[in-house]
């Protein structure tokens, strides 16, 4: 393994890769990256590391047909499936008499126990031990059979397009092809730090739905508290259930999982997390060096949500009545031109109503504008006024230091 130091300048490009790879990333050759399945990465975090030719551990559907049999036959009698361990815990049956690899779930529901399920010896057994298994193994937990929001989809595509310089233009992608590439579940991994000679060669990491927020799962709050505590700023957003498991990769020995327990991801002083922002900073600005500066930039990109930043969205809806929205962690503000809507500045003829999600504005018998929210609103803390000829209509939202990655549902 190289144990070159990145920051150095006399550092080639070959040295730089081969850091990379020693550290878990796989260096992507033209290619080998389905068109389909880089958009779905896209969509969870932004613009992915694929864009510049590194991904993370991501594995697609069609890849794992024959490690998916070899599982199937693992978990049908002898093993529990994590599915199974799951929902077992809503009935208090813990997995301590399962053998295997312990890693830890953390459901969305914050009502609901972060819990310890295990890595079943016999798929160990079946489909390694070498390499990462639990990908193919929670792989089966992400098969909802939820439909991933078709509009959602070509809303993010047009995104990435225009952040690789292309234009804003829907994808045609059909319905049957964004079916093939989820119906059987579709993991991705996201390091909360990295194996390295400093850490014991030990990386962790979250095990999510790839296209959680395509399907609009709900946020997991307690996930993105812990990458922040990782050294991640601002902290990602993951939507759905996730897990957190652990892997070892010593030189000259193959990656294998290895125990993590529920203290381990809960306390802020384990050794592992304490060291994780430092550990996590060296990486980036290595990789940063290695793709010239890309992966900052591309970075800092993705974090701008829709509506903020001071950046108004500017919806035109059904083709007619137009209006702009910014968002804060606690506010929506949506701005209509009352002149453009056919109104004046009238503001006896002018009604909105707040419900709990959804925003309809009339101008005397008139329908100006009906919006069905992504997310609830606060009804009382609502308010609107007229600002010259701007009809400016402030929402308070429900659920506090929450941004939406739209407005309507």
């Amino acid at each position: 393994m190289s144990t070159t130091d990145p920051s150095k300048d006399d550092m080639t490009a070959k040295e730089r890769e081969q850091w990379l790879v020693d550290r878990g990333v796989h260096i992507e050759k033209p290619g080998e990256t389905c068109i389909l399945h880089h958009l779905l990465i896209c969509s969870s975090f932004g613009w992915h590391l694929v864009s510049f030719g590194v991904h993370m551990n991501m594995y697609c559907s069609q890849l794992l047909l024959e490690d998916s049999s070899r599982l199937k036959n693992a978990t049908s009698s002898e093993s529990m499936t994590v599915t199974k361990q799951v929902n077992n815990l809503s009935i208090k049956c813990n997995s301590e008499n399962i053998e295997g690899i312990s890693f830890v779930y953390v459901p969305h529901d914050t009502s609901k126990s972060i819990s310890e399920v295990k890595l079943p010896s016999a798929v160990i057994q079946a489909l390694g031990p070498a390499g990462d298994l639990l990908p193919i193994f929670v792989k089966s937990y992400f098969a909802d059979g939820k439909m991933i929001d078709e509009h959602l989809f070509q809303e993010q595509a047009g995104k990435q397009s225009l952040m690789a310089g292309g234009t804003n233009q829907p994808l045609k992608v059909s319905s049957q092809a964004m079916m093939n590439a989820t119906s059987a579940g579709s993991v991705e991994t996201f390091p909360l730090v990295r194996p390295s000679s400093t850490n014991k060669h030990q990386g962790v990491y979250i095990y999510l739905d790839e296209v959680g927020m395509l399907k609009n799962l709900p946020l997991n709050s307690r996930a993105s508290k812990i990458a922040g505590q990782c050294g991640y700023n601002p902290e990602p957003k993951f939507y759905g259930d996730i897990f957190i498991g652990r892997v070892e990769s010593k030189p000259m020995q193959p990656m294998h999982n290895i125990n993590i327990r529920v203290e381990d991801v809960m306390n802020p002083s384990s050794e592992w997390m304490v060291n994780a922002p430092r550990e996590n900073t060296l990486w980036t600005q290595a990789l940063d060096d290695a793709t010239g500066g890309s992966y900052r930039k591309n970075h800092e990109e993705s974090q701008i949500n829709d509506g903020t930043e001071g950046v108004a969205v500017i919806v035109n809806k059904d083709g007619k009545n137009s209006f702009s929205w910014l968002q804060s962690s606690d506010e929506i503000e949506v701005t209509v031109d009352v002149a453009q809507a056919g109104m004046s500045a009238n503001k006896k003829l002018i009604k909105v109503s707040f419900l709990r999600k959804k925003l309809v504005v009339k101008y005397d018998t008139s329908l100006i504008l009906e919006l069905d929210l992504y997310e609830d609103i606060d009804p009382d803390g609502s308010t609107w006024t007229l600002d010259n000829d701007k009809l400016v209509i402030t929402c308070e939202k429900s659920d506090g230091g929450k941004i939406w990655p739209r407005i309507e549902s």
